[in-house]
């Protein structure tokens, strides 16, 4: 049959034909066929490329309106659970635990951009003298990551968390328990009572905890950052940023936040 006439018409209609099933089922096409259709919309998209401007833009619309719809929605939650999320006495404190601006982050050992977002959250806490830092476990990736949570829980409770969080983090590739484990021993951590703790009720219950703050704030995945007054928690002085971003980006928030707190 000829195909032609009726895949340069859905070229006209959009790029998303780069499979051919937009208006016939696949299995009526022959491998030739689906070649050609490909061919055809590749070959338009050439000839067209303000076509892919269009989509990058509208793209880029739909997610920053996503994005938009999630804090919108964060700010409406955020106080009725502000106390969980700037004030669990079990959640991990970095920075200057004393600090009138805290950032809090929702992140997973095995998740890449939470790897990359490490070094910058290191760096705003040295160069923000102010800034208290709350760390969310919240393992999203597997088995491995879930014990990872819980070892880092467990360390905090000797008092070493920010060390071995950071040599977590600084691990390229997936984790194993026993790789876990040695990191542990690496970080000066009583292994025994590493491994006790890490099936304490507590620590599970600050993982689902965790797990529950995620689920009300929409979140879709990690690294996330929520960046507010440490004492004054409402909606209108808290800010939510998902996924990854730019240091630059987080010090204008925590300047932002660290004016409004001072006012």
């Amino acid at each position: 049959m000829k195909l032609k006439p009726m895949i340069l018409s859905l070229s006209l209609l959009g790029a998303t034909a780069l499979t051919a099933n937009t208006t016939f089922a696949a299995q009526e096409l022959s491998s030739a066929q689906k070649q050609e259709v490909q061919q055809i919309v590749h070959d338009y998209l050439l000839s067209h490329p303000e076509m892919l401007i269009q989509m990058s833009q509208k793209l880029q619309q739909q997610q920053m309106q996503k994005v938009a719809n999630i804090e919108k929605q964060a700010q409406a939650v955020i106080p009725s659970i502000a106390q969980n999320l700037f004030h669990n006495k079990i959640s991990p404190v970095g920075g200057n635990a004393n600090g009138t601006v805290t950032l809090i982050e929702f992140f997973d050992y095995q998740c890449p951009h939470c790897k990359d977002m490490t070094k910058i959250v290191d760096n705003l806490a040295k160069q923000n003298s102010n800034l208290r830092i709350v760390y969310k476990e919240y393992p999203i990736f597997g088995g491995a990551s879930e014990i990872a949570a819980k070892a880092a829980l467990a360390a905090n409770q000797q008092g070493k968390y920010t060390a071995f969080h950071d040599a977590l983090m600084n691990t390229k590739g997936s984790l194993s328990k026993a790789q876990i484990i040695s990191l542990a021993k690496d970080n000066g951590l009583d292994v025994k009572a590493l491994e006790k703790a890490m099936d304490s009720d507590a620590i599970t219950q600050e993982i689902k905890q965790n797990q529950k703050l995620a689920k009300k704030l929409k979140l879709m995945g990690t690294p996330a950052f929520i960046i507010g007054a440490t004492n004054n928690t409402q909606a209108n002085n808290t800010i939510l940023i998902p996924g990854t971003t730019s240091e630059q980006v987080l010090q204008k928030v925590i300047a932002q936040v660290t004016s409004k707190a001072s006012s």
